[in-house]
């Protein structure tokens, strides 16, 4: 077992320090302002929800992210505000932080064309555990620094909808803020938050007078990381049923399904099938998604 901690150790040391450092969410297409500013007010409704992610259970010390979020439009100010509270946990180490989101909605002449432009402002708060690993690591030079450290960055974007096509990309962490837990003697690089780039894009088609099919796509660029691309297709009946497939490259295959409840509750459920690395495992490989909104009117 305590082999298994140690590699994910490893794993979140390489991720934190090298690679992917922020949290993702598999329903995506329901979390546009934590992707892109820009996308905050953009939704047909007000909404508060919140979501819980679990994967790779057979692992102990597996990753899990807890998030509790709002959008809401400010239509006086042609506007829009977004904001999300994480913590995201991996073995001995955890990140909490807060995202908060303004966009700015442009008037177009066309009633049906949308775009925006957003900023953000995130903090957050990298912390290890350290009685968690001081017996198999006793000289690694981070036992001898800070418990945690926290960080302030921001990012930007722009977005845009005419109800059928969606387009947005973003920048998150671009300032780079300086983040880590001990100075290394005769070390390369340097704890710091990376920038992360995103685009994303959708397409609402019409097949029947209730029934819609929404092909989407989401790409990740991260410094020293391989580039991420995610793609799927969503079938919408009436808003009140969802259901779907997709394909993370060399990652996981996805399913997910939601639905409405009276009108003013969503609950939605992914499942992520990881090919490669985990599927060498019997069990508990794959990936948990489950979230909850409340809407309210514009």
């Amino acid at each position: 077992m305590n082999k298994i901690i140690l590699c994910l150790v490893l794993i979140t040391t390489f991720k934190f320090g090298s690679a992917q450092q922020l949290h993702f969410t598999t329903q995506y297409l329901q979390h546009n302002s934590m992707l892109n500013p820009a996308a905050a007010g953009m939704a047909k409704q007000d909404m508060i929800g919140v979501s819980y992610r679990n994967q790779w259970s057979s692992f102990p010390g597996n990753p899990k992210t807890y998030m509790v979020y709002t959008d809401v439009e400010l239509q006086k100010l042609n506007a829009g505000i977004g904001a999300y509270l994480y913590r995201d946990e991996t073995g001995p180490t955890s990140r909490t932080g807060v995202q908060l989101a303004y966009a700015y909605h442009i008037k177009s002449r066309n009633e049906k064309d949308k775009f925006s432009i957003g900023l953000e402002l995130r903090g957050l708060q990298y912390a290890i555990n350290r009685s968690k690993i001081s017996a198999d690591i006793q000289n690694d030079p981070a036992l001898a620094g800070a418990q945690n450290k926290t960080g302030l960055d921001a990012g930007a974007g722009f977005y845009y909808t005419n109800d059928k096509l969606s387009l947005g990309a973003a920048v998150s962490q671009l300032i780079q803020s300086k983040l880590q837990l001990a100075d290394v003697p005769g070390a390369t690089l340097t704890g710091k938050l990376y920038r992360h780039y995103n685009a994303t894009a959708s397409y609402k088609i019409q097949t029947g007078e209730d029934i819609f099919i929404i092909p989407n796509a989401i790409v990740r660029v991260i410094e020293n990381s391989p580039t991420e691309f995610e793609a799927g297709v969503l079938a919408n009946y009436k808003d009140q049923f969802w259901w779907g497939v997709g394909y993370r490259l060399r990652q996981s295959l996805i399913l997910q399904a939601g639905l409405k409840i009276k009108e003013k509750v969503t609950l939605g459920y992914s499942y992520d099938f990881y090919v490669n690395p985990t599927d060498v495992f019997n069990a508990g490989s794959g990936g948990h998604e489950i979230g909850l909104r409340f809407l309210f009117d514009k």
